[in-house]
């Protein structure tokens, strides 16, 4: 059954809810129509359908006939790196930003992979994106290469720049609450925590003024109001009864810079895993320039440029084979070890590798339309989509951070208008934890307890664990050869019970080794073996390679090949010590007018097992069969 396809139609003319129903209803009951969803607020309609039974016009004149016409403006999806998020609030705050711009259908942002994916009902002005995005306090890039790890550099040298004087304040103070005073602590401590809160930490507190600006708190607010209000409460300490807790705002900004260090390596290792990609393509090619060939760079190859590729190199871009004969190793796109033969007609891979003859390709496809280019869109994209949990998780953040600044402003009121209570808390701590102080004037204990509540909420990793799982997964999964369609897929996966596989690459070592050696008449295994790998080792066809080394495993010696040619998908001939040697198929051998009937049932055995099986002949008689 074919799979239904998904089309989205921008209706005019709805003018209640009602409406959307009753185009829903009239939409489902066509026949092909699997389902139908009609949202009145976003004016579109959304239909599954298989195409063979109808098609997008019948679907267009259905809602011509329900009294709605149809917008013929499709949707445009656009893709841009956001600077300056620095948590899953943030993130939201863009979100928001870029769904007011008017022409915008739809705007998501993925934190943990910098990005926002803007679905555009028409056209709009990028500069509207850009100016959006601005006014909300962020960077929206254009045209920008994949990222660097500059962003990991900095993010370590702001965790360790701060580390180094946090543990001496952490080293202070335990001397000072249990071994004994240390001489002028309050400022020794108030020293070395400045620069951590002012210095390395400018960047939160950056992040937190532009986030109250646009009018939404992120989680870098709670970072900042977890570490100010208590270095400064501090410096008041040199003046007014109290205890100092400079020493928290140090440790907060500290454990803060880790995990932000944390998640740019994350990030980072999934981004190298798109640059490893985007190196597998050529980066130049040999084109055809009336007689003469001629190398350019990979950009400048256009569509139905004639190119040479000669035996080792990678095929530049998609294309047609237009002349020679040739195997290619498409492992990169397929997963499969094994070379295909590509003869005139075929069709073939950029990035691939020419492993025997040379070959003529008619490119096809170019840039961003090839093979490689659509790899790469398609783990970018699903790096950047958001899975059903996300979702969920992305609600929850958007009101996290307000609902925290309301519980920790409710604390204060409650430790203001219930001293007392808290107080006799207090008093029973005192007696188990040396550390609590219960000499503090009411307000004072008020805006500390006020304080904690910022602090132990301000971790990230209900906005951040999800979609960095989710980039770092398809990221490694690129690196190791497996794509990932989309994020749901991975959400999916955790209730498969089985895994189905169609390709035998992709559960096998990935390389040929030989299996099995029938020798036949006179010749013993180890004779018509070190035969085969005389003759392939000329050969740069994996099954060849494997037979060469199979001969080196046994210790068996590979002797030089003369008068040696290759049969491009049928074998390969040589002579070996003045003998002529075949090594290649059934019809390889019937070519050159030798019977091997007597090994047909070892080689529908060896077939049978799924393994490549091939004859050996020397000087015009049977001498073996060996599988790989």
């Amino acid at each position: 059954m074919e799979k239904q396809q998904r089309i989205t139609l921008a209706i005019e003319g709805m003018s209640c809810a009602s409406c959307a129903q009753r185009l829903a209803k009239v939409l489902g009951e066509l026949p092909g129509v699997g389902e139908a969803q009609v949202n009145f607020a976003a004016e579109k309609a959304y239909v599954n359908y298989d195409p063979r039974a109808i098609d997008e016009d019948a679907l267009k004149a259905a809602v011509a006939d329900a009294g709605y016409k149809v917008k013929e403006t499709a949707p445009l999806q656009l893709t841009f790196p956001i600077q300056g998020m620095t948590c899953a609030s943030c993130a939201a705050h863009v979100e928001r930003a870029l769904g007011r711009v008017e022409g915008v259908e739809k705007a998501s942002v993925n934190f943990a992979a910098g990005k926002a994916a803007v679905k555009l009902a028409g056209e709009v002005d990028v500069d509207l994106l850009r100016r959006a995005v601005a006014d909300a306090g962020y960077e929206m890039i254009v045209d920008v290469e994949v990222p660097d790890d500059d962003s990991v550099q900095r993010a370590f040298r702001r965790m360790r720049g701060a580390a180094l004087p946090t543990i001496l304040v952490m080293l202070l103070m335990l001397w000072h609450m249990f071994i004994g005073p240390v001489p002028h602590y309050e400022v020794l401590t108030v020293l070395l925590s400045f620069p951590v809160v002012f210095f390395w930490g400018w960047e939160t507190h950056r992040a937190s003024w532009r986030a109250l600006r646009g009018g939404s708190p992120s989680m870098d607010v709670l970072i900042t109001m977890g570490t100010i209000p208590p270095f400064l409460m501090g410096l008041a300490a040199f003046w007014y009864p109290g205890t100092t807790f400079v020493e928290m705002a140090a440790a907060i900004m500290t454990f803060h810079l880790v995990g932000r260090y944390l998640e740019a390596r994350a990030k980072g290792k999934a981004s190298q895993a798109i640059k490893k990609l985007l190196q597998l393509e050529a980066k130049t090619a040999r084109i055809l320039v009336g007689d003469e060939e001629k190398e350019v760079p990979i950009h400048q190859v256009a569509v139905g440029d004639i190119m040479v590729i000669r035996p080792g190199e990678k095929i530049p871009t998609d294309g047609v084979v237009i002349g020679g004969e040739s195997t290619v190793d498409e492992s990169m796109a397929t997963g499969e070890s094994m070379p295909v033969v590509k003869t005139i007609g075929d069709d073939v891979i950029g990035a691939t590798i020419n492993k025997m003859g040379m070959l003529k390709v008619r490119a096809t496809k170019v840039g961003k339309d090839t093979f490689l280019a659509q790899v790469v869109k398609m783990v970018e994209e699903s790096q950047g989509s958001k899975v059903p949990i996300q979702e969920f998780a992305d609600r929850v953040t958007g009101i996290f951070v307000p609902v925290v600044i309301g519980v920790a402003f409710t604390t204060i009121v409650m430790w203001l208008l219930f001293p007392d209570f808290f107080l006799s808390i207090l008093t029973w701590g005192e007696k188990y934890f040396p550390w609590i102080v219960t000499d503090q004037p009411p307000f004072i204990r008020a805006i500390y307890a006020g304080i904690a509540v910022l602090v132990i909420s301000c971790p990230c990793a209900l906005g951040l664990a999800t979609p960095t799982a989710l980039m770092v997964g398809t990221g490694i999964g690129a690196e190791k050869g497996v794509l990932i369609r989309n994020g749901e897929a991975i959400q999916t996966l955790k209730d498969a019970s089985w895994i189905v596989f169609d390709k035998t690459g992709t559960i096998t070592k990935g390389r040929p080794e030989v299996t099995d050696l029938v020798p036949y008449g006179d010749f013993t295994s180890d004779e018509a073996l070190a035969f085969a790998a005389a003759v392939e080792g000329a050969s740069e066809h994996p099954l060849g390679q494997a037979i060469v080394e199979a001969a080196k495993e046994k210790g068996l010696p590979v002797e030089e090949v003369t008068k040696f040619a290759a049969a491009v998908g049928r074998g390969v001939s040589g002579q070996v010590g003045g003998r002529r040697v075949l090594v290649g198929s059934r019809t390889f051998l019937q070519e050159e007018g030798i019977d091997h009937s007597p090994l047909a049932e070892a080689m529908e055995s060896l077939e049978g097992q799924g393994k490549t099986a091939m004859l050996i002949a020397v000087d015009g008689q049977l001498a073996g069969a060996i599988a790989v």
